[in-house]
């Protein structure tokens, strides 16, 4: 039996995806990073993969010595251009490579998706992340890690107001007020949520992780 030990990230240009990356460089474990144009690493621990979301081809072969997926894509409707396209991101383009996976015999899948994700929501960004969860849920992965976090918090690429006025006032402001039950609800920092991700991949069963999870003294590895 092949002895799996890679780790496959998906949208690991973005905040969580590059740092869930970057960390696992840094514990001199191999990446898989799914990209959609053409990149190179000069790290032979990292391969970047390019791939085509609208038309995924990938054998199963390709997941022979994958243990560990964690899909980190994610988009706004206002980047997207309509909650159509929006959905196509965050619910068709992860389940698409949550099925490949499984084909190809990974046992480990992480998802970011968010606090407050309802299937039966009103809201279309939450109902769309309560979704994914449901249809991720059916597939027959032996681990599966939910990770809910409310504001994320950290560089990005683009600019973005909303976030960027949140980022100021959460954690000073608004988060100290947020106790007991609401404490879910709390920004979190990036790169503490990839930790987590990491430390935690590999959890039996189906498990969902909050604020409180991501800033536990987690160990280094594991």
């Amino acid at each position: 039996m092949m002895l799996r030990t890679k780790s496959l990230v998906v949208g690991s240009t973005g905040l969580i995806g590059s740092s869930i990356v970057s960390q696992l460089l840094e514990r001199e474990e191999s990446v898989i990073a799914l990209v959609r144009t053409n990149k190179t690493s000069t790290n032979s621990l990292l391969d970047f993969h390019k791939v085509n979301f609208d038309d995924l081809k990938i054998p199963n072969d390709f997941f022979s010595d994958v243990k560990d997926l964690f899909i980190c894509l994610g988009t706004t409707i206002k980047k997207a251009g309509s909650e159509e396209a929006f959905q196509k991101v965050d619910v068709t383009y992860c389940m698409d490579i949550a099925q490949k996976a499984q084909q190809g015999g990974v046992t480990n899948l992480s998802i970011v998706t968010s606090v407050g994700s309802d299937l039966n929501s009103k809201n279309f960004y939450l109902k769309s992340k309560g979704f994914i969860e449901r249809q991720i849920l059916e597939l027959d992965f032996e681990s599966i890690s939910i990770y809910r976090p409310g504001l994320l918090i950290g560089p990005r690429d683009e600019f973005r107001l909303g976030e960027f006025i949140g980022q100021k006032i959460l954690p000073f402001l608004i988060d100290p007020l947020l106790i007991g039950s609401l404490r879910k609800y709390r920004s979190i920092n990036g790169d503490r949520l990839a930790k987590a991700m990491i430390n935690l991949s590999g959890e039996e069963g189906v498990n969902y992780y909050y604020f409180d999870d991501f800033i536990k003294n987690l160990k280094t590895g594991n």
